[in-house]
């Protein structure tokens, strides 16, 4: 077997293997002119409490990658169940505008948020890490909160949306 078939096999493999991974549905922004420019993520992690860092993967030739340089703000809105729509949107190649029954991303400062959403961290860009086809963007957290809602938190799970099931126990 070539190293570019085995490459291949591997790469067919982790993406169904990953697919398996609940994640959280992240809604990634930026300020681009008067507008902003998003995208849906779920590979978004807390990297370090102290000092207070987040990463974030993206697209290494993406468009959100071509807009952002270290020292850019960037917020992060993690999506609740009834956020589906926004996680669909921002996840679609050709997005157009937003559905108008969808509130638009608030122009909040320092960077664009989801309106409702269950938590939101507000980054600045610290580095940049070329990852493979991907780069892993480093933020360091300048401001982040908790919405004061019991909605279930949206998942990925499988290739589809999903929720939150039943709280296991332990005894």
């Amino acid at each position: 077997m070539t190293a570019n078939l085995h490459e291949q096999r591997i790469g067919s493999s982790l993406r169904r293997s990953a697919r398996r991974f609940a994640t959280g549905v992240t809604v990634a922004a930026v300020r681009h002119g008067a507008d902003s420019h998003a995208l849906t993520a779920n590979s978004f992690l807390t990297l370090s409490l102290e000092p207070p860092l987040v990463g974030l993967s993206v697209t290494a030739y993406g468009r959100m990658r071509a807009l952002i340089e270290p020292g850019d703000l960037l917020g992060i809105s993690v999506l609740c169940e009834s956020q589906h729509e926004y996680a669909q949107h921002f996840a679609a190649r050709e997005r157009g505008v937003l559905p108008s029954h969808l509130p638009p991303l608030t122009m909040a400062e320092p960077a664009p948020l989801v309106p409702g959403c269950l938590a939101w961290f507000q980054c600045r860009i610290a580095q940049i890490h070329p990852v493979g086809d991907h780069d892993l963007l480093v933020a360091d957290v300048l401001e982040c909160d908790v919405a004061n809602r019991d909605d279930p938190p949206l998942i990925f799970l499988d290739g589809g949306y999903r929720t939150a099931g039943t709280e296991v126990r332990h005894d």
